[in-house]
């Protein structure tokens, strides 16, 4: 699994950029409404608690596997 070390700025752009891309992707035929709809709604929690100072580390899952991201402060 890669680790990425990030600001928390960086943290929160990588996240809307995963939700973006979800949310563009809605012709996506392996994705059924219900776990897109579950996907958004765990980056949106994730993204509230990275911006609060609450997570100080998540999993992305990524085309090349999952990402191992660590966050300090800005």
């Amino acid at each position: 699994m890669e680790e990425v070390f990030t600001s928390k700025s960086s943290a929160v752009a990588r996240i809307i950029s995963v939700r973006a891309a979800l949310l563009k992707d809605s012709d996506n035929a392996l994705v059924s409404g219900d776990e897109k709809a579950a996907r958004l709604e765990r980056l949106e929690r994730l993204l509230f608690d990275v911006r609060a100072g609450r997570t100080n580390d998540f999993t992305m899952p990524t085309a090349n596997g999952d990402v191992r991201v660590f966050v300090s402060p800005d």
